[in-house]
């Protein structure tokens, strides 16, 4: 089942009109006109991608209508992997996929192709239609990509030390020896360093004496003999 989106209708426009405009490209199974645009399901998604092409930018009455797919809230983008293909045949695979909807990027990369489909839903149309088909000679393989996302792809590497620096290439001569840190002092965080030594205070000065008053000058020597009056 899948659900299309009309916009710009003309007022002329009548729920029976845009019907049958649809028929032309495969069965309808539900048409509902709201104010100036309308809802219409198709049970093949062969069919749908087909009418969307056709009729869009359609004139009706007029005026050009505009025709796409509706996408879901929950819907999201999808990348599939898909297996046994010649690089350079970028264009004929895009175009293969978009039978079945939407492709945002479609890339060869040696034997193998990486496509980005707009809906999920697509995308599983997609997988069951073209997985173990025969595309340009081959038989292509589509699934669901299981590339690993980029974080995962780097070297498995511990956190640098924790005093800063970095951890050198393996077998580099100036490697540490020493094992890198358990998950568990990694949880604990860098270990506490030891308080400075508190600071020698300076000896206490020695207390200063009270200066010792000069000696008396010494009387002079009587060596001389009073002479007699």
């Amino acid at each position: 089942m899948v659900k299309i989106f009309v916009g710009n209708l003309p007022r002329e426009a009548d729920q029976e009109e845009i019907e049958a405009l649809f028929k032309e490209h495969g069965t309808v199974t539900e048409c509902s006109i709201i104010k100036n645009f309308a809802f219409v399901h198709m049970d093949d998604r062969k069919a749908a991608v087909k009418a969307i092409k056709t009729l869009h930018l359609h004139k009706l009455h007029g005026s050009q209508i505009n025709v796409e797919a509706s996408h879901g809230k929950n819907q999201g983008a999808v990348k599939l992997h898909v297996a046994n293909v010649d690089k350079g045949d970028d264009g004929e695979l895009r175009t293969l996929f978009e039978e079945y909807g939407s492709v945002s990027e479609c890339a060869v990369v040696k034997n193998f192709a990486f496509v980005h489909m707009c809906n999920s839903e697509e995308a599983m149309d997609a997988i069951k239609g073209l997985d173990n088909t025969e595309f340009q000679g081959k038989r292509i393989h589509v699934q669901i990509s299981k590339s690993r996302p980029r974080h995962e792809e780097q070297d498995d590497y511990p956190p640098p030390p924790q005093e800063g620096g970095y951890w050198p290439p393996h077998g580099y001569p100036g490697r540490p020896t020493r094992a890198p840190p358990t998950a568990a002092q990694l949880h604990e965080g860098p270990t506490p360093s030891p308080p400075p030594p508190s600071p020698t205070p300076p000896p206490p000065h020695a207390p200063r004496l009270p200066h010792a008053p000069s000696p008396a000058p010494s009387p002079p020597a009587c060596g001389v003999r009073r002479a007699a009056l």
